[in-house]
């Protein structure tokens, strides 16, 4: 009968205790825990027993599993009720729910103990990660590492860079080399404002003293002289040959086909435009416009 009556206070004490601390009340958190702790130790250390592999995989000892039973206290006394029975029996429910997050995280799988047991442990792909210090092979203490087989991506983009400004640098050699030899200087001027300075076809004119269609006329003549000569068609091929096939991947295939189809349909649209420009020009200055 004492028995009983002990249990029943130890409840109403629980519960109590519970209500102030869910309101926000510190030091009755903190009596709620010191009065369950030794119910918390022994749930706990039964799971421990049982389930010592998947806490030694987590890296949880005894003592840890102790820390996390104080943050299932916290969460019984948020959403305990009186109408949910015993609080100590909400409280295991609070345990394990805790222990299934200090181990598994949020991401879980089922596996199969040595007794035959079902248990969760975590999924988390970075468990099965291992060091990138790692040999390949791990009986030849000169074998390469796991590390040393990735690609690093700042000195490949280094070496890119370095390979697209020595292909730069001589087709700016090329193009300086052909302006000086087939062009007049007025229409090598005006390519170099154009493309070098990136100036507008307005700015060109009126630093040139000319309206800014006759500068589009230079531009276009010019840039036909040049079109026909080998030393620069050469580099319009190359271009098409291996300055096309970069962003080959998947990706950029599926986005918008590949490459070499972009810079076909691109070619094709400024063919385009250039025929349509011409018509406009000979419709309204008439065919000395283009001569």
């Amino acid at each position: 009968m004492e028995q009983k009556q002990a249990k029943n206070d130890q409840q109403a004490t629980d519960a109590a205790l519970a209500a102030l601390a869910a309101a926000g009340n510190a030091f009755a958190l903190g009596q709620l825990w010191e009065v369950n702790k030794g119910f918390i130790r022994r749930q706990l250390w039964q799971w421990y027993e049982k389930n010592k592999p998947v806490a030694d995989n987590a890296g949880l000892s005894f003592e840890d599993l102790v820390q996390e039973g104080y943050f299932a206290v916290d969460y019984a006394a948020k959403h305990y009720s009186a109408e949910q029975g015993n609080f100590t029996t909400y409280l295991s429910y609070a345990l394990l729910k805790q222990i299934r997050t200090a181990t598994c995280g949020e991401h879980t799988r089922g596996v199969t103990t040595d007794d035959g047991r079902r248990v969760a442990v975590s999924a988390n792909p970075l468990n099965e990660c291992s060091s990138l210090d790692v040999r390949l092979d791990e009986a030849d203490e000169g074998s390469s590492t796991k590390g040393e087989t990735i690609e690093d991506p700042a000195a490949t983009q280094a070496f890119q860079q370095a390979e697209d400004g020595v292909y730069t640098e001589e087709l700016h050699t090329a193009l300086e080399t052909a302006m000086t030899q087939h062009l007049t200087e007025r229409e090598a001027a005006v390519l170099r404002r154009r493309y070098y300075d990136g100036q507008s076809l307005r700015a060109i004119g009126e630093e040139l003293g000319v309206q800014q269609e006759r500068i589009r006329q230079i531009e276009r003549r010019a840039c036909r002289k040049l079109s026909g000569l080998p030393s620069i068609q050469r580099w319009h091929d190359e271009t098409i040959s291996t300055q096309a096939w970069r962003g080959t991947g998947f990706g950029a295939w599926k986005s918008g086909g590949s490459v070499q189809e972009r810079t076909v349909e691109y070619w094709d649209e400024q063919v385009k435009k250039y025929e349509e420009h011409v018509r406009e020009l000979v419709e309204k200055y008439g065919i000395s416009a283009i001569i």
